[in-house]
């Protein structure tokens, strides 16, 4: 995927789009696009999630103690930010049911751009506060 691709997937997302313009592109431009194969573990629960991920192509399956609970299939899903915003372990398994594309944000990347853009940082504590209430 191109990189003004990525930029304007990145602003049609309701958490990344409440971020200034030119902080999407860093985010773009630090970020690392993966391809993963399938069968792939990408997240364990348990385990502490150093990066967020967005979804570019594929699809993948998340599992809360070993069962599956949805598939996420959707270009611009994105998954990992309870764990990289807040270092702590991983709430859910999450495995490539087909080759995916992704695209991975380091947390400490993350964490420089909450600090600097408090609408991303509101955007992404909503985000985060939808599954931690269910």
């Amino acid at each position: 995927m191109e990189r003004d691709q990525l930029v304007n997937l990145l602003r049609q997302n309701e958490v990344f789009g409440a971020a200034p313009s030119n902080t999407i592109e860093d985010l773009v431009d630090t970020g690392e696009v993966r391809k993963i194969e399938k069968g792939s573990t990408l997240l364990h629960q348990g385990a502490t999630g150093e990066s967020i991920w967005m979804l570019l192509t594929g699809t993948l399956e998340v599992l809360v103690d070993e069962r599956a609970v949805k598939t996420l299939c959707d270009s611009g899903a994105v998954f990992g930010e309870i764990s990289a915003v807040s270092l702590t372990p991983a709430t859910a398994t999450i495995k490539t049911t087909s080759e995916c594309s992704t695209l991975c944000i380091r947390h400490e990347e993350l964490h420089r751009v909450m600090k600097t853009s408090p609408d991303f940082a509101a955007a992404m504590l909503r985000s985060m506060a939808k599954y931690l209430g269910r």
